[in-house]
C-alpha cells in the first residue's frame, strides 16, 4: 500500500527511474512513463527488453520518483500479457498525461500492444518490512 506522501510524490512526478537486477546483481537503470492503478504504479515495455528479462528472473526492482536519486521506493514486478481492459487504460491515461509525446510515441504503442510485442509490468511496493536493506 502506498503511503500518503509516497502517492503524493507519485502524483507529482512525470517519470520513474526503474533500477532492475541482473543474475549477477548488477543493477540496471532506465527512466519509465507510469499510471497508478489500485494502490500499483504500471508502465509498459516490449516483451524482449532487457528489463523484461531481468524481472522473469527476479521481481525485485526498485523505483527512484521523479530523478535518478529521487525517493527510493522498493517493488516486486509482476507482469502482465493480454488484459485488455488495463491496455485500454493504459493507453487513455498515457494520451491524457504524456500529451505531447503522445502524439509521436502513441501509435506505435498502440500497435505493440495489439501485436503482443509489448506488456505492462504491475509494479506493487514493498512494506518497510518487506523491503531489503540496502
Amino acid at each position: 500500500m502506498l503511503t500518503s506522501d509516497v502517492q503524493h510524490a507519485l502524483q507529482r512526478a512525470r517519470t520513474l527511474y526503474l533500477t532492475t537486477y541482473s543474475r549477477s546483481g548488477k543493477a540496471g537503470t532506465v527512466p519509465i512513463w507510469f499510471f497508478l492503478h489500485h494502490g500499483t504504479i504500471c508502465f509498459c515495455t516490449q516483451r524482449d527488453s532487457l528489463k523484461v528479462r531481468r524481472m522473469r528472473h527476479s521481481s525485485r526492482v526498485t523505483l527512484h520518483i521523479g530523478r535518478r536519486h529521487g525517493p527510493r521506493l522498493a517493488c516486486t514486478a509482476r507482469l502482465i500479457e493480454g488484459d485488455a481492459a488495463l491496455q485500454a487504460l493504459l493507453l487513455r491515461t498515457y494520451r491524457q498525461r504524456y500529451w505531447l509525446r503522445w502524439l509521436f510515441i502513441g501509435p506505435r504503442l498502440r500497435r505493440a500492444l495489439a501485436r503482443g510485442q509489448a506488456l505492462i509490468v504491475q509494479l506493487t511496493p514493498l512494506t518497510d518490512t518487506e523491503a531489503p536493506t540496502a
